[in-house]
């Protein structure tokens, strides 16, 4: 694996999207066994429990994809998150 560039003064490090979901509070699930492919994942943040944020503001505030990253990007446009930098 190729080593990422650093620039002196900068010290940037490899960002990981575990970091970025735990900074957020962003929390996702793959249903792989859903009929609709941009259904099977989905984000929700605030509590790990999807029952808990479904029951204080529906489902409608959920992000929804066909891949994680969509369902993010989903999530985080219903509720002008900012997306993480290297998207």
């Amino acid at each position: 694996m190729a080593e990422q560039l650093e620039i002196d003064g900068i010290g940037q490090q490899k960002a990981k999207l575990s970091d970025w979901k735990k900074a957020n509070d962003i929390f996702t699930h793959h249903s792989p066994h859903m009929d609709k492919a941009d259904l099977q994942w989905t984000c929700w943040s605030e509590d790990n429990d999807p029952g808990d944020f479904l029951g204080k503001h529906g489902d409608d505030a959920f992000g929804f994809g066909s891949s994680e990253k969509a369902a993010i990007a989903d999530f985080c446009h219903k509720h002008n998150i900012e997306r993480p930098f290297w998207w």
